[in-house]
């Protein structure tokens, strides 16, 4: 898997786009980072921790590392997120804005606006990228996992620019010195990137990937899914920027436990279809007798990995390392059985039984 393809307009379009996005961000947010530079700088930190965290989390929801294998398209998501869509977004939000304060009044503007903007214009500025990546390695990407990890990293680019930018837009409230806002900011911006956009475009991928890449799911089910992942995903940004009554600690709250509701509902589904193309290819790989069975399915979820840790009494810092030896293992395993388009394995190749 490689992230320069010199040959694909696509791979072309990609990059141009990444970096116009990239300029006219620069060119819309230099004015107020000038002033604010220290509100930015105070912020950093926070972004740091951001990344840390969300990445981990997205790394440690891949129970069986698929992140390794397709790291250069997550790669070149996060690239996406960071480099291309807040510029747009941004451009395309002010004018979006404008034409909803045109057709529905100043006085509905106010309330609704940044909800409906925000939930076109980034998700769909967003959606795009993973769509890119993913029709660019769609021989790669075919499973819900992948598009959980693909538009949980296109997200999270996103995120950590959109961070930036609060952090210069609430500097400018304190140009005289007073850094206090930028703080607020900043800790406010990483409670609640816990719901935020890495959430809601991992979310959308599940549906972009599977469209693009399930090639033995029906054209009903791959349409299906790409449809309602993606409209969950708009509609609980709406949700997240809708002015409903109460926005108090207590709102806030009860919308994250929310989200965090629909997502952990979304993952069991995407966990139990990674399952089964995890025991797919464990069983194909034991039939061919190139691994013995016992070891391979005590890794098929985190409860059997701590019985046979626990019953083999072996210390952490040799299981996991052998853990991820196998794990990667069954991962080449498919990535060779991959360039037979699933012929080894047939219909059970690529878990889109369920």
């Amino acid at each position: 898997m490689t992230w320069f393809r010199p040959r694909s307009a696509l791979w072309w379009t990609y990059a141009l786009i990444c970096l116009a996005g990239s300029i006219g961000l620069v060119l819309q947010m230099l004015p107020s980072a000038t002033l604010t530079w220290s509100g930015i700088l105070i912020g950093l930190p926070f972004m740091v921790v951001t990344l840390l965290v969300v990445g981990a989390f997205l790394s440690w929801l891949d129970l069986f590392r698929d992140h390794v294998r397709i790291r250069v398209a997550l790669a070149m998501g996060f690239v996406w997120g960071a480099a291309a869509g807040p510029g747009i977004a941004i451009f395309a939000n002010d004018n979006l804005i404008h034409v909803i304060r045109n057709l529905t009044g100043e006085a509905f503007a106010v309330d609704w606006q940044a909800s409906i903007s925000a939930s076109i214009v980034e998700e769909g500025v967003k959606g795009a990228g993973v769509l890119a990546v993913a029709w660019l390695f769609r021989s790669q990407l075919h499973r819900p996992m992948h598009g959980l990890l693909l538009g949980g990293f296109t997200g999270l680019g996103f995120q950590l620019t959109e961070d930036a930018t609060y952090q210069a837009n609430a500097g400018l409230l304190s140009a005289q010195g007073d850094l206090g806002s930028s703080l607020l900011v900043a800790i406010l911006r990483l409670l609640t990137g816990v719901t935020s956009h890495w959430m809601l475009t991992g979310i959308a991928g599940i549906g972009i990937v599977t469209a693009v890449g399930a090639s033995t799911w029906s054209p009903r089910r791959r349409a299906a899914t790409l449809v309602t992942c993606y409209l969950l995903g708009a509609a609980m940004h709406f949700g997240w920027d809708a002015p409903i009554s109460g926005s108090g600690i207590g709102t806030v709250l009860c919308r994250i436990v929310l989200y965090a509701l629909i997502f952990t509902a979304l993952y069991r589904w995407v966990v139990r279809i990674d399952t089964r193309w995890f025991r797919s290819v464990v069983d194909w790989a034991v039939a061919q007798h190139l691994a013995p069975p016992g070891e391979l399915h005590t890794l098929v979820s985190r409860r059997s990995r701590r019985r046979a840790r626990r019953a083999l009494r072996l210390p952490h810092r040799i299981a996991v390392p052998r853990r991820h030896e196998l794990l990667d293992w069954v991962q080449a395993v498919d990535a060779r059985l991959g360039g037979t388009g699933g012929a080894i394995l047939g219909q059970a190749h690529h878990p889109t039984d369920s």
